[in-house]
């Protein structure tokens, strides 16, 4: 964590250090416990057997948000028969005597042995072949008759019937595809069952939500036949116990299915994979703590409605995570983090669920951390009160042994840092955090205040190499921020660029060309600031700005600023400070309000290059030739002075580096101090400051820079033109540059030795701009 908070520090955030929060801190733990016995009081929480995902190598149960799909994953495609012990009547009469089998589809064949239904479509249609062969009949949907060709060794079979409805094969009889038990099983109608393929899903209650669902329904047996360490029980028969479920379970079973395969082959699929490992997880039965989302669904997304998303077309991705996410299992089965506070009946195993004694363990943990629970015995740490109050010896009780999930842990976030009945501005992270942080942090908020944490949320896409590969370890393809900053001389402005100018909504190609090109830009930035505080060395300001403090030069401004501009003012002042002013506007009511940074990044590029191509260039002659006490040399450096400024005040946030060295050059110079100061001390004091009631001065006198004049849009107009003109002239200067000598005098415009006619209609654009532009001047 300290190689971390130094590594940010080297990029200029504005944050206080010694401040952090870290889920590790025992406050922050105490919380959690807390949170626990409110969701419990309120509840939320039951503790019940039900099929989680759950990882082989870790033995532990995990959630939806912990998996990434592989979309390579390799699993066994298993066409299998399965015995009924009924004749269908639309069997011909002299095929009746047939034994008659239907066909079952599944990629994940060691869940077989746990099968407790056959479930069909009752509205689809289903047809009987008849293998000529082996002297069977088959029963498939009719929509996989033809499919059946392209199955090895299927090809000798052929309709011979079909059955009027498939409700005919309600509670019809079947033998177990294993287990030879005098147990019964039946096909069942179910509406999950989709119009492809086989027409029949096998039904495994301890491997699958739906299926799980399905047997609660219909009272069917909740067998579970796979161990924590993901390998058949001895319930499983002697052939299974003890092999792992895959590889070994699953070529096991089909060795065991014997002349009841079809087909098999490898299909090539997406699988959830557990991110830690990267490995593929199981769905096992196992009892765990969940929260109850079905109680939470309609309440979070009233919730959720009131929340402002950035960017604004990604809102509807949390619908999904709220509508269709199963019970939350919150609970985990490692050796570390915050140990769920429950104690149980020894023989039962049955939880014993106490507030008061949650309280107490929080308060310990608050004081001395967690490890007391591990180790510390069950006489010691019980209170007598609460084996009194619950009729029961220590001896007769033990402890639990799960920690909580760690979204839940970061999804309470907001309750340990924040004051109560106080909700968090902004949450930031990546668009996969809706199935994670944003969704846990929602759920958790509704369900203990009634509302969401956050009332907004900044979405952002990953970082991908030159090739648009997504950055990972594996790959080797990372390069570290230390790196890129190398790149740059350390200037964190550069890198902090490149952050603002990567479109929240699509991913950020991370190259040195890409930090490079980003360099340049911001170079040229940089150099349109030397050359303006260059020209301000020797800048007085008018004898109504001496003695005045930094709030009364505000409202000299303002004043200024919003009755008739001077007449001295030419046309390009005005052209100049009203494209900062459009710019400024842009940038602070609606850019950064908004969070279009990369917005920002492409207008202060297209602003720098206007104003260094048009403005500079004409204004040199001014700055460089006229009397230093000149009146038009002063009046540009005022243009300047008042470019600096809002400049400076509008990019703060994403160069703080380049503001704070502007502002220590101002305070070099003969005038006075900026209007702003930028420099992190007086940064981190005006935010502790209560904030003002409507606009800030500065924002005024922005937003008065704006609308300084009324004709902005045709001054801006009317100069672009003029500007591609004088380029045009420029050319044909050049060419006239061969036959005669260059004026030896002083120069004031770069056409002041040439007079060139033009010929053009009188509603030509150009000729407008120019007349337009000599009567503003």
């Amino acid at each position: 964590m300290q190689s971390q908070r130094l590594a940010f520090g080297e990029f200029n955030l504005l944050v206080d250090w010694s401040s952090v929060y870290s889920t590790l801190d025992l406050s922050y733990q105490s919380v959690v416990l807390k949170a626990f016995r409110d969701l419990c009081l309120k509840g939320y929480l039951v503790r019940e057997p039900k099929p989680v995902y759950w990882s082989p190598r870790t033995n532990c149960a995990i959630s939806e948000s912990e998996l990434e799909y592989n979309s390579e994953h390799e699993s066994v495609s298993l066409y299998f028969l399965v015995k009924l012990h009924c004749s269908l009547l639309s069997t011909p009469d002299r095929f009746r005597f047939y034994p008659t089998f239907i066909v079952v589809w599944t990629t994940t064949p060691w869940t077989i042995v746990a099968n407790e239904a056959i479930v069909f479509n009752p509205s689809e249609r289903y047809s009987i072949l008849l293998d000529e062969t082996n002297k069977r009949l088959l029963v498939v949907s009719a929509a996989f008759v033809d499919f059946l060709s392209f199955l090895g060794g299927c090809r000798s079979y052929r309709r011979i019937a079909d059955l009027p409805t498939g409700a005919v094969l309600q509670d019809c009889a079947y033998a177990h595809p294993l287990r030879s038990s005098s147990g019964k099983y039946f096909l069942r109608a179910a509406d999950f069952v989709v119009n492809k393929g086989t027409g029949f899903v096998h039904v495994a209650p301890a491997h699958g939500r739906d299926d799980f669902d399905f047997a609660k329904r219909h009272n069917l047996p909740l067998k579970n036949y796979v161990d924590e360490k993901a390998c058949f029980t001895k319930d499983a028969g002697q052939e299974l116990a003890g092999l792992s479920v895959q590889p070994e379970g699953t070529a096991a079973i089909i060795k065991l299915l014997g002349e009841h395969v079809l087909s098999t082959k490898k299909m090539r699929h997406s699988f959830p994979y557990e991110w830690r490992t990267n490995k593929p997880v199981i769905t096992r039965l196992s009892e765990q703590w969940f929260i109850d989302t079905d109680k939470l669904c309609e309440p979070a997304k009233m919730a959720y409605a009131t929340v402002k998303v950035f960017p604004p077309d990604l809102k509807s991705c949390m619908i999904p995570f709220i509508e269709n996410r199963p019970f939350w299992c919150i609970s985990r089965q490692r050796i570390w983090g915050v140990p769920i506070p429950v104690l149980y009946r020894k023989g039962t195993l049955s939880p014993i669920v106490d507030p008061e004694f949650i309280t107490s363990i929080a308060d310990r943990v608050s004081a001395e951390g967690s490890e007391f629970w591990w180790s510390e015995p069950i006489d010691t740490m019980v209170p007598k009160s609460f084996l009194n109050k619950w009729s029961l010896s220590p001896k007769e009780i033990v402890k639990g042994t799960d920690i909580f999930d760690v979204w839940f842990e970061s999804g309470l976030s907001w309750r340990a840092v924040l004051p109560i009945d106080c909700v968090a501005d902004v949450y930031l992270e990546g668009y996969d955090q809706f199935r994670g942080w944003f969704s846990s942090s929602l759920l958790l908020g509704v369900a203990l205040t009634g509302q969401a944490p956050f009332k907004t949320l900044v979405v952002h896409g990953f970082t991908t190499d030159a090739e648009g590969r997504k950055m990972s370890k594996s790959l080797g393809n990372v390069l570290a921020p230390k790196d890129l900053l190398k790149l740059t001389d350390n200037c964190s402005d550069v890198l902090r660029r490149w952050a603002a100018a990567s479109g929240l909504s699509t991913h950020s190609s991370v190259s040195t060309k890409e930090f490079i090109d980003h360099a340049t830009s911001y170079k040229k930035l940089r150099n349109a600031f030397r050359f303006m505080l260059g020209n301000l060395h020797d800048f007085t300001p008018d004898a109504a700005f001496s003695g005045t403090t930094a709030d009364d030069l505000f409202h000299f401004l303002l004043g200024r600023l919003r009755t008739k501009p001077p007449v001295n003012f030419c046309v390009l002042d005005k052209w100049a400070l009203c494209l900062v002013g459009t710019f400024m506007d842009s940038v602070l009511n609606s850019y950064f309000p908004n969070f279009k940074f990369e917005t920002i990044i492409a207008e202060l590029d297209r602003l720098v290059s206007r104003l260094s191509a048009t403005y500079f260039n004409s204004v040199k002659d001014s700055l460089y030739c006229d009397p230093a006490r000149s009146s038009r040399r002063q009046l540009v450096q005022n243009v300047l002075w008042l470019l600096v400024e809002s400049l400076k005040i509008s990019l703060v946030p994403i160069f703080p580096t380049l503001a704070e060295e502007v502002e220590l050059s101002q305070k070099s110079l003969s005038c006075t101090a900026g209007l702003f100061s930028t420099l992190e001390a007086d940064l981190l004091h005006r935010v502790s400051r209560p904030r003002p009631s409507g606009l800030s001065q500065a924002f005024e006198l922005l937003r008065a820079l704006s609308s300084w004049t009324s004709q902005g849009t045709e001054i801006m107009t009317a100069v672009s033109i003029a500007n591609h003109l004088r380029h045009e002239l420029c050319i044909r200067q050049r060419t006239a540059e061969a036959e005669r000598p260059l004026w030896p005098g002083p120069v004031t415009s770069p056409l002041s030795r040439l007079h060139i006619s033009l010929q053009a209609h009188p509603d030509d654009p150009a000729l407008k701009a120019l007349q337009w532009l000599e009567k503003e001047s």
